[in-house]
């Protein structure tokens, strides 16, 4: 949806879906209260700027759970810490949160279904009931580099393509992607049992691996299971992922994923039926993100996926090639 430009405080706090809570402005307010919201199938993503400096008090609502980002220029406390470039607030359902901006604040926010957080939370091995309170989590920039980048490209990929999530396989995608990097900057569990008892397992072997990486990766492409669940479905770290894969094909498994994912949809495209489009194509492989799609596409095949549509499409309609089929 279009950015909301609203006159007043009130009417930009009652936007805001999905939270029960209050806003008061504390300073002098002179700039525009300004609100995108993306909702992408079970999840929604926020940016807002603020037009002054205020006070908060509220929660989310029950089922849901949620993130706040600060973004840089901002002066934002929570829950009695500073919200600073190294972390965010983790919200959970029906919990009150507090908190006030010294100046007029630019954020992102996330807010994702319960039953995807703790779906992902389990795959991924993690404390669910931990999960259950509102609170600051710190990682490393990176990581929360990763939940930032990843939101505000969705709204960039949207403006570019409004068709980019309407299919339910692109909604998919970028939920499990976003729900997993939010979930990636938590600590993991600490549990001295299960260390203790996994110290004596063997490694596997780096050919089983690598089987059972291809594995999961091709039926990830099926949209069977999802790509960042790979370390937990092979039962080894990502570190030694990256080491079986490099050693097999001189590349990580992301980008062994990316490129199988490439010649999946070279696949489809040229066997495309009239009607077929590119978004929708590419929507079955869990691509939103089609201008990123379409640059490695061109650099791969050297050919753009409107042009590889367009040329199988004539070859069965004997109609001009050409047209762009988004």
């Amino acid at each position: 949806m279009p950015s909301l430009t609203f006159p007043d405080f009130e009417a930009y706090s009652n936007a805001v879906k999905g939270v029960d809570g209050e806003m008061r402005v504390t300073g002098r307010s002179d700039a525009a209260w300004v609100l995108d919201t993306l909702e992408i199938g079970d999840v929604s993503v926020l940016h807002g700027m603020d037009g002054a400096p205020v006070t908060y008090r509220g929660a989310l609502h029950s089922a849901r759970f949620g993130v706040y980002l600060s973004l840089p220029g901002s002066d934002t406390e929570l829950e009695g810490e500073q919200v600073g470039e190294d972390g965010y607030i983790w919200m959970a359902p029906r919990q009150e949160m507090q908190g006030f901006t010294r100046v007029p604040a630019r954020f992102l926010g996330v807010d994702l279904a319960e039953a995807r957080v703790l779906g992902q939370a389990v795959r991924m091995g993690l404390d669910t009931q931990s999960l259950y309170r509102t609170t600051h989590v710190r990682a490393n920039p990176e990581a929360v580099g990763e939940v930032v980048a990843l939101t505000q490209r969705a709204f960039v990929v949207h403006a570019e393509n409004p068709e980019a999530f309407v299919e339910p396989a692109a909604q998919q995608a970028f939920a499990a992607q976003i729900t997993t990097a939010v979930l990636q900057c938590l600590p993991p569990p600490v549990c001295p049992t299960l260390a203790v008892s996994r110290r004596g397992r063997p490694p596997l072997p780096r050919k089983e691996i690598v089987r059972r990486g291809i594995d999961h990766i091709q039926r990830s492409l099926r949209g069977e299971v999802s790509f960042s669940d790979i370390p937990f479905a092979v039962g080894a770290s990502q570190r030694s992922l990256n080491r079986a894969f490099g050693d097999a094909f001189g590349m990580a498994p992301r980008q062994f994923y990316v490129v199988e994912r490439l010649h999946a949809i070279r696949s489809a495209l040229r066997s495309a039926r009239p009607g077929d489009t590119v978004t929708g194509i590419c929507a079955r492989f869990g691509v939103w993100d089609l201008g990123r799609m379409a640059a490695l596409y061109s650099r791969l095949f050297n050919i753009l996926p409107a042009q590889e549509l367009s040329r199988a499409i004539a070859a069965q309609t004997g109609e001009p090639v050409g047209s762009r089929r988004r």
